[in-house]
């Protein structure tokens, strides 16, 4: 009976190692696995927060883009009032006196009109002269600019030459030079 005993405390104590080894085993895998998982949980936080500093980039910058997109907006309508101001303005049409001939001088407007008893040839005559004309003309002085003007259009054919004046068409870009 001393000898059943002593075996089954020897099978008791090889069950026991046994068992100790293979729990020490399971510790062990349970070990490196919970190792791996945090491993993987810190890069998984490391993404998080990389993601987070992007989303935060990407929210400040939609921000500014909005802001200019306002912006963007806003001058668009201003642009579009100007846009529609000056297309109710009615168009200045110049017509160039000498084109072919080269003068040094100062470039002048001129003001040509049809006197009110003169006769048409045609109607389409009658609808380009309604308003006038206004012609640049090079000359030295305003008389020598009036004075082949009215060579051109004299008085006994029905014209009337108007006023002479420095043309407005080069008087702002000077005065943009001026100020560079």
């Amino acid at each position: 009976m001393t000898a059943i005993i002593l075996y089954a405390a020897l099978l008791l104590l090889a069950a026991s190692v046994l068992v100790n080894r293979m729990g020490e085993r399971r510790v062990r895998a349970t070990r490196e696995a919970l190792a791996t998982a945090d491993k993987d949980i810190r890069t998984m936080e490391q993404r998080v927060q990389e993601s987070r500093k992007t989303l935060e980039a990407a929210r400040g910058k939609l921000g500014g883009l909005e802001e200019a997109l306002v912006e963007a907006k806003r001058q668009t309508e201003v642009l579009e009032g100007q846009l529609d101001a000056l297309q109710q303005t009615p168009v200045e049409l110049y017509h160039v006196f000498d084109r072919l001939e080269a003068r040094p001088g100062t470039i002048w407007e001129v003001t040509v009109r049809r006197a009110p008893d003169a006769l048409y040839t045609s109607a389409a005559m009658a609808a380009s002269w309604r308003d006038g004309r206004t012609y640049l003309i090079v000359a030295s002085n305003q008389k020598e600019a009036l004075d082949r003007a009215a060579q051109r259009f004299p008085r006994v054919n029905g014209y009337e030459v108007g006023p002479v004046l420095t043309c407005r068409l080069f008087l702002a870009k000077d005065a943009e030079r001026k100020r560079a």
